[in-house]
């Protein structure tokens, strides 16, 4: 696996967990299957333009900083997983409901 391809892969685990996401949540508001997606993060394959684009939105960051090893916006490697149960009131995304992170992975990806 080349270096890029380590990277992007990192890049996209890192953003998805530091989101709470998982990679159901995520493959769904893309339209893929999970293994799929599973295959982006572990490098197996790459996802195209159009997917990276919608990555982009889902995670909230510029296509450059999902892309672009000198651009990679700071969050922590492995960051901190999503919580089993939603908080009363939520602060963040790990704290809302399976349902509620796929609606909004949906609305950022430009889905209806």
């Amino acid at each position: 696996m080349t270096e890029y391809k380590k990277f992007l892969a990192g890049n996209l685990r890192n953003l998805r967990i530091a989101c709470g996401y998982t990679q159901n949540t995520v493959a769904a508001a893309l339209g893929v299957a999970r293994p799929t997606y599973s295959y982006y993060e572990s490098g197996q394959t790459s996802p195209d333009i159009e997917t990276l684009a919608k990555l982009a939105d889902i995670y909230g960051v510029s296509f450059t900083q999902l892309v672009l090893p000198e651009e990679q916006p700071s969050v922590k490697p492995g960051g901190i997983r999503a919580k089993n149960r939603p908080a009363a009131d939520p602060q963040t995304i790990g704290d809302l409901t399976e349902e509620e992170k796929l609606l909004i992975a949906r609305l950022r990806s430009g889905e209806e």
